[in-house]
C-alpha cells in the first residue's frame, strides 16, 4: 500500500477500529473498512516488547445466503456489503436458518479463510460447520477448523480457517451449477461473475436470533507486510464497489503488543451502511 499524493479534498475521514488504535497482539486482529472508503491510512504506535505491526489486506467477499432448501433455483440474498461495511449496525442474518441450505462465500482471489465477529451468538445442540470448495468436477470438504466453535459453531467471535486447496479454480456459479446439475435462477447479481467459491452449512438449525456483524476474508499469504512504531503506511484501495477489492485490514505484531490507527477516507463522501440485496 504505497503513499502516494491525492489532488482532492480528503475532508471525508474518519476512524476505524478502536479509538487510540486497535489493540495488537501476535494474534491477529481483524478491522473492517467504512463501506465506500478509497484512502486508507495505518499507523502503529503504543509499542510493548514490539518492534514491528505487521498486515495484511482482506480480500473483498462476495456473500450470498440461499436460504431456501431448492439451492440456488430461488435467487439468494446478498450480504456481501452488510458484512464488510464496518457498522455494528447491520447484520448478517442466520436466524432459524436451517439444515440444507447453504451460504455462498467467494472472492476473485484465494484466501485462507473468513474472519467472524458474531453479535447474537447461536446456542444449538451439537451445530457443527462443514465448508466445500469448488475443484472443477464437484465440492469437496475443505478441512475447515472453526475457531467461532467453544462448543458450538458461532457461539463465540473467531476465525473460519483451512489450508488453500491447489485445486481449488475460479469459476462462475452459473458455471458450477451447470456442471453440477443442479437447478439456479437464470439472472442474479454474481451469477456469471468467475470466483473461487466456498460453499458453507451447519449440521442443526440455528437459534432464533443468530448474527453475525462482519465477515472479512483472511489473505492467503502470511507473508505479512511490517511497519515500524510512528511511521504512517497510506494508499488507494478498492472498497465495496466489486468483487476485486479489500474488506478490512489483518494485523499483528511480532512479539508483545502495540496499538494500530486505522483512518478512512472518501473524496466524495462514504456509502450508507450495507443493505441486504435480493440480487
Amino acid at each position: 500500500m504505497p503513499t502516494e499524493v491525492l489532488a482532492a479534498n480528503l475532508g471525508h475521514t474518519r476512524l476505524a477500529g478502536a479509538s487510540k488504535g486497535v489493540a495488537l497482539s501476535t494474534t491477529p486482529a481483524f478491522t473492517p473498512f467504512i463501506r465506500g472508503t478509497e484512502h486508507v491510512a495505518i499507523i502503529p504506535r503504543n509499542f510493548s516488547t514490539a518492534v514491528v505491526a505487521r498486515y495484511a489486506l482482506c480480500p473483498y467477499l462476495v456473500i450470498l445466503k440461499a436460504d431456501s432448501s431448492d439451492g440456488l433455483k430461488t435467487k439468494p440474498l446478498d450480504y456481501s456489503a452488510i458484512a464488510q461495511d464496518g457498522s455494528t449496525a447491520t447484520s448478517v442474518d442466520l436466524s432459524d436458518f436451517a439444515v440444507g441450505n447453504y451460504l455462498y462465500v467467494g472472492s476473485a482471489i484465494p484466501f485462507r479463510g473468513v474472519n467472524i465477529d458474531v453479535d447474537a451468538t447461536n446456542s444449538t445442540g451439537s451445530t457443527a460447520l462443514t465448508v466445500y470448495y469448488w475443484g472443477g468436477g464437484g465440492w469437496t470438504d475443505i478441512s475447515d477448523s472453526d475457531g467461532t466453535s467453544s462448543s458450538v459453531s458461532l457461539d463465540q467471535d473467531g476465525s473460519v480457517t483451512w489450508t488453500v486447496p491447489a485445486a481449488w479454480v475460479s469459476a462462475s456459479l452459473g458455471k458450477i451449477f451447470t456442471t453440477g446439475s443442479e437447478p439456479i435462477a437464470s439472472t442474479f447479481k454474481w451469477r456469471d461473475t468467475a470466483m473461487y467459491w466456498t460453499r458453507w452449512t451447519w449440521s442443526h438449525v440455528m437459534d432464533s436470533t443468530v448474527t453475525l456483524d462482519h465477515m472479512l476474508g483472511i489473505n492467503e499469504s502470511t507473508a505479512y507486510a511490517e511497519v515500524s512504531t510512528g511511521v504512517a503506511t497510506a494508499g488507494r484501495i478498492n472498497h465495496g464497489f466489486g468483487s476485486n477489492g479489500v474488506g478490512g485490514v489483518e494485523a499483528l505484531t511480532d512479539a508483545g503488543t502495540a496499538n494500530l490507527l486505522v483512518n478512512c477516507a472518501a473524496l466524495n463522501g462514504y456509502f450508507s451502511t450495507g443493505v441486504v440485496e435480493s440480487t
